[in-house]
């Protein structure tokens, strides 16, 4: 059985302005926002790469959705890989019970890997779209650290009403 979406993401110029304005025309939160995730590795086609963010993640009814800001991405290769603001979706993502075999199912069906990032528990692999999805796929590794951060955010989401849409959470897997 294939997996099935657990999130997807948009890009956004600034998540203080643009989370509130999301929440408020889609009723999706509250948003539990990392700040300049850090990344113990991330590579682009293999190579040393920056890619400074910060991410926002909220409930929108049964889905998942992130919202990103970019800071600073290196080499040029790998920003022109990212759905700017305002592009579309950025990303659809899914979990996989083992990355090494999603990325080689995945490589089978034609799909390139761009970009690797690794951060405590949770480690992720960027696929180029192509013609087909017209955006980016990221497929991360299942972990129980990383469920639990995503079950905070279906908590966060229980009764919420509408207010602090943005909340800044520390420490928390992305």
């Amino acid at each position: 059985m294939l997996p099935p979406i657990h999130h997807f993401g948009y890009v956004v110029e600034d998540l203080r302005r643009d989370v509130p304005r999301f929440a408020a025309a889609t009723g999706a939160g509250p948003f539990l926002a990392i700040e300049h995730i850090p990344f113990d590795d991330v590579s682009y086609q293999g190579q040393p790469a920056v890619y400074d963010h910060s991410s926002a993640f909220g409930a929108w009814g049964p889905m998942i959705v992130e919202l990103t800001q970019v800071h600073d991405v290196q080499p040029v290769g790998l920003r022109d890989s990212l759905v700017g603001p305002g592009g579309g979706v950025g990303h659809v993502a899914w979990l996989a019970e083992s990355l090494e075999d999603e990325v080689a199912r995945l490589r089978g069906l034609g799909f390139t890997p761009f970009h690797v990032g690794r951060t405590g528990p949770a480690t992720a692999v960027w696929f180029d779209g192509g013609e087909q999805f017209g955006h980016p796929i990221e497929v991360l590794q299942r972990h129980d650290e990383l469920l639990r951060f995503y079950e905070m955010v279906r908590e966060a989401a229980v009764g919420w009403d509408g207010s602090e849409p943005l909340r800044v959470v520390a420490g928390a897997p992305a």
